[in-house]
């Protein structure tokens, strides 16, 4: 008796080690990550980074007095009669909240009627309820739109209500569309998405398949305009478009909402040319599996620009991590830089130039893009060591060479003064390799193939080994275009998951006169299937990056109460 009770206390005692361990597995995890954010909070300590976004509290507190007296407005409304707010923030002037109640819990669906059918924008809100607010997206600008809204019971019933808003004109920086090409039936184009021209500067806008914009944002923008995990929109704006800087990252929706609000320092704020805004946040920015956001950033010391990354926490913008790329360069990299744009007493020393970071979920890495070094490398973001670098090689440092790529084939060739780098799927099914697509520029910097420099740009699929550190160009597209659509600076290659086509953003054509968007297919035969040409726009207002995003998805709070 002795011996079986014995053993069934070590039963017993081994099962509830194993239920303890599962039940504290999470808490064993969120002490892990909360190690590792101790230790990022360690060495921001020993060099903290001076200017940090600031929560912008009072941005968030006027939007809430702003949404209580839209409630007090709409109370009452009815379908027959509902509460029509046009641009209802003041940030998205295509837009409206339209505010109703029915007797009975209805689930409601409403539609801004189109040119064509690719053209029309619907969205059902499938939950049922008795308070209505819709966030109405995809007007037409100067017109008189017809939106059609309909609620339907559990039961069935069904009533009807269809409501006009009239939308003022376009305002004069936003350039005419022209469409060159659209089969619409080899598009990637889904239902309620839209083509978005992202800018280096002035205003962001998106336009449908028929060249009609139908949504823009009155604030300007600057590079950062990228769709969270949570469907929000992250967007690097300023206090007043007549201002000298950006100094606004803005976490908002389509119709203009504010869920989130920081102020940029303008202390190492930096423009890229004459004539431009400054900046202190460059080009790029990443969400990270934790929430927080990774920002392409000036240095803190003022003598180097657009070398340093910082992750800030989405709630607070405290600075938890620094990358600062010089310390993972020898000296020489950047205090004798010696680019072909570098002028002798440059200052800051532009010697990096990020354009693009990228997280890689399968081996906690970012992936990066360096202009002005004509460099795309892989770094571990946890211990900040270099994996490969995809580079010409050629005037490399001895320390540097063991990370670079080895390019295989006849074909192949390095990017040089690419942007917009991005991680591709899986397409060989092997581990060891990983899929890229980028903006290869073609313009020779720092190291490159000098004869080949400026005859053309290109969207360029990169396949590389991380194992073997080699690398294969799988496909690309734009050589066929030559010198026409040769862009020097700037420039996007995005990949349309439900096709596999290709979206490419030529932003600086005819020396930054004329931006184009162009759709191939991803093989060998590189169809066109869509080109939009943008011009007749101010400086700096050329199309950074061409995307594009859906009005409507599962993910932002479309079918939720905007005014609670």
């Amino acid at each position: 008796m002795k011996k079986i009770l014995t053993i069934s206390a070590v039963v017993v005692v081994a099962s509830l080690a194993f239920v303890f361990f599962f039940l504290n597995n999470d808490t064993n995890q969120e002490a892990d990550n909360h190690s590792k954010d101790s230790e990022a909070a360690e060495k921001q300590k020993e060099k903290p980074y001076p200017y940090p976004p600031k929560k912008a509290s009072k941005r968030l507190d006027k939007q809430e007095k702003l949404e209580a007296t839209m409630a007090d407005e709409s109370e009452g409304s009815t379908l027959s009669n509902p509460y029509v707010k046009l641009d209802p923030y003041d940030r998205s002037p295509l837009a409206a909240l339209v505010v109703f109640d029915t007797e009975q819990a209805a689930k409601v669906s409403f539609t801004v009627k189109g040119k064509d059918a690719s053209s029309t924008i619907s969205n059902t809100i499938d939950d049922y309820r008795t308070h209505h607010e819709l966030a109405v997206l995809g007007l037409y600008p100067d017109q008189d739109n017809k939106v059609t809204i309909t609620a339907e019971t559990e039961d069935g019933d069904t009533s009807e209500k269809t409501i006009t808003i009239t939308t003022e004109k376009l305002p004069d920086y936003i350039p005419t569309v022209n469409i060159k090409t659209a089969k619409k039936d080899k598009m990637d184009i889904q239902p309620n998405e839209l083509t978005f021209a992202i800018p280096s500067t002035k205003y962001n806008y998106g336009f449908d398949t028929n060249g009609d914009i139908r949504w823009y944002g009155s604030g300007y923008n600057s590079h950062i305009f990228h769709e969270l995990d949570n469907g929000h929109l992250l967007y690097l704006g300023k206090d007043d478009n007549s201002g000298g800087a950006y100094n606004r990252l803005f976490e908002t929706n389509y119709l203009g909402k504010l869920y989130n609000a920081f102020k940029i320092s303008e202390e190492v704020a930096e423009a890229e040319s004459d004539g431009m805004e400054s900046t202190l946040i460059h080009h790029d920015a990443a969400e990270l599996p934790s929430g927080n956001l990774l920002l392409t950033v000036n240095d803190d010391e003022g003598t180097y620009k657009e070398d340093t990354m910082i992750e800030i926490n989405r709630k607070t913008g405290d600075v938890v991590n620094q990358i600062d790329l010089k310390d993972l360069f020898p000296a020489d990299a950047y205090e004798e830089y010696g680019g072909n744009d570098f002028k002798p007493g440059d200052d800051p020393v532009d010697w990096f130039h990020q354009n693009a970071v990228v997280y890689d979920d399968d081996d906690n890495s970012i992936i990066i893009s360096g202009r002005n070094s004509d460099t795309v490398m892989k770094i571990d973001y946890e211990t900040e060591e270099i994996q490969w670098i995809l580079a010409y090689p050629e005037d490399w440092d001895k320390q540097m060479e063991q990370y670079l790529v080895e390019g295989q084939g006849d074909d192949f060739k390095y990017p040089a003064g690419q942007h917009d780098v991005r991680i591709l799927p899986d397409f060989d099914d092997n581990p060891d390799t990983i899929d890229l697509l980028l903006y290869d520029n073609n313009t020779v910097v720092t190291r490159g193939n000098e004869d080949l420099s400026k005859e053309f740009s290109a969207a360029s699929h990169y396949r590389v080994n991380e194992k073997t550190k080699e690398a294969k160009l799988i496909w690309t597209y734009g050589e066929e275009r030559g010198e026409d659509f040769f862009t020097n600076i700037i420039g996007s290659a995005r990949y349309q998951p439900n096709t596999g086509n290709v979206l490419i953003g030529f932003g600086h054509v005819d020396e930054g006169n004329q931006s184009n968007i162009v759709e191939v297919t991803h093989d060998d035969d590189a169809n066109v299937v869509f080109e939009a040409e943008m011009d007749d726009f101010p400086s700096g207002a050329w199309v950074y990056r061409g995307v594009r995003h859906q009005l409507y998805t599962d993910t932002w709070e479309n079918t939720a109460s905007f005014l609670e």
